[in-house]
């Protein structure tokens, strides 16, 4: 009944959100005090504006294109669309309401029923989507490459999603017959029976060797057929949340993939929240500031601060204020990683890292523009120079401001070696290619969550 491959089942969706929302508020309308110039609407005027209320919510719906039924990779995608359907209903019932003759009681009461209706609206979608199986997108990969297991490894961890791996079709008869249980056929003549027996909605091409063994027929024909067309390296984006990044991943793709624009008015945004942020911080915490510095210098002998040299935004040096959290002579040796359970850490420095104590004098570099809130975390010139050498394009991430945290600190645990900061780069890259207000505030969000839970090292 709710199939969103059937014309009957999408329009009873269309129907149930209409019901819904009418029903909804018929149920908040004794709170709202409908008057128009302190008289009673009749019945015939209330039945007009609830329809004209059910209408805009359908119009705000369809014109975020939650209608449309395109693959929701997660949840919080999700929420990115339903969001700005709810703001562009409310500020389109207040319109309504101010043109409609004098219904001054009409205020923040309006909220109330627009609330209840997108939360219900939310978790009917998550039911449609995420709880029916068979409204998942329908995912045929070609080509059994380390992309293809990687994406249906990670497939495999995410109990909501809005998508399932059916099939792995190889050009090579030397693989295996499945993969983590999704069957591996062999392509032979057309793809057309595969998709037909499958009900396949999206083909990803994770082949690595192009040239010459791309059935370019077969995909277009495909794409005639209403059947959606992804390259390997973009699926494994979404579903990964960061950039897959190995020796076929050419610099055309960053040139014409979209993203990777950062407006200046969203750079201005950041830095004056950044310069209002560290102020307020640095003067709220400044007890705790002296309190943690007391402390490192009762226990060991040393600066009370940490001051290192990084690389910063168009790869200009700055150099990083932190509190010492290692002995003094950390690195006569020579530079190195930090590790997990790092026998250079002191008792104190433990104590503040798990906590985070250790990184608030950045709100500092912060304050003079050094650093933003958000972006990827600043590195050692001697890594960086290593780092460029070995790690394709390494060097993207040094075109937004580094941050006190960052996609790739939410992600990926504490980086030890090179291969690590590899790793830690295909996140850092997608959060440059997605560089938004919505990114730094979930990132934000996340971070949040991580101090409350000691989850430091």
């Amino acid at each position: 009944m709710l199939s969103i491959r059937t014309r009957g089942g999408s329009f009873a969706i269309i129907f149930i959100d209409a019901l819904f929302c009418f029903c909804s508020f018929c149920l908040f309308r004794p709170f709202l005090n409908l008057k128009t110039d302190q008289i009673a609407l009749s019945s015939t005027s209330l039945l007009i504006f609830s329809i004209l209320f059910v209408i805009i919510i359908l119009l705000s719906l369809f014109i975020v294109r939650l209608y449309s039924f395109i693959a929701y990779i997660y949840p919080i995608d999700l929420i990115r669309k339903i969001t700005p359907g709810f703001f562009l209903s409310v500020v389109s019932v207040a319109t309504m309401v101010f043109f409609i003759d004098s219904f001054s009681n009409l205020d923040w009461r309006l909220m109330m029923p627009l609330v209840f209706i997108f939360i219900g609206l939310f978790l009917f979608r998550f039911y449609i989507f995420y709880i029916r199986h068979e409204n998942r997108e329908r995912i045929l990969i070609l080509g059994t490459s380390r992309q293809t297991k990687e994406i249906i490894k990670a497939s495999q961890k995410h109990r909501f999603r809005g998508y399932e791996i059916i099939l792995a079709v190889t050009l090579s008869k030397d693989t295996d017959e499945e993969i983590r249980g999704v069957p591996v056929k062999l392509f032979s003549n057309s793809l057309k029976d595969l998709i037909k027996i499958n009900a396949i909605d999206t083909i990803v091409v994770a082949l690595r060797k192009q040239r010459g063994r791309l059935p370019v027929h077969d995909l277009l024909d495909c794409k005639m057929k209403n059947i959606r067309i992804q390259e390997g390296f973009t699926f494994y984006e979404k579903v990964k949340r960061k950039i897959f990044i190995d020796n076929f991943l050419k610099p055309s793709w960053f040139i014409f993939e979209e993203g990777f624009y950062h407006t200046s008015l969203h750079g201005s945004i950041k830095r004056a929240q950044g310069v209002l942020v560290s102020f307020i911080l640095l003067t709220l915490l400044s007890p705790v500031l002296l309190l943690v510095a007391l402390l490192i210098k009762l226990e060991s002998p040393g600066n009370v601060f940490f001051v290192q040299e990084r690389i910063g935004r168009n790869n200009r040096p700055f150099n990083l204020i932190k509190f010492r959290s290692m002995r003094q002579d950390a690195e006569n040796q020579g530079a190195k990683f930090a590790e997990k359970n790092d026998p250079r850490v002191t008792r104190i420095g433990r104590i503040i890292r798990k906590i985070r104590v250790d990184e608030i004098p950045q709100f500092i570099n912060i304050f003079k523009g050094d650093m933003d809130m958000v972006g990827p975390r600043p590195e050692r010139p001697v890594f960086v120079n290593q780092l460029e050498e070995i790690v394709p394009y390494y060097s993207l991430r040094h075109s937004v401001r580094p941050g006190l945290t960052g996609w790739a600190q939410i992600k990926y645990p504490y980086g030890e070696d090179f291969n690590d900061s590899r790793e830690k780069l295909k996140y850092d890259l997608y959060y440059v290619k997605h560089f938004s207000w919505y990114l730094d505030l979930l990132i934000m969000i996340l971070t949040v969550k991580e101090v409350l839970f000691v989850k430091g090292q």
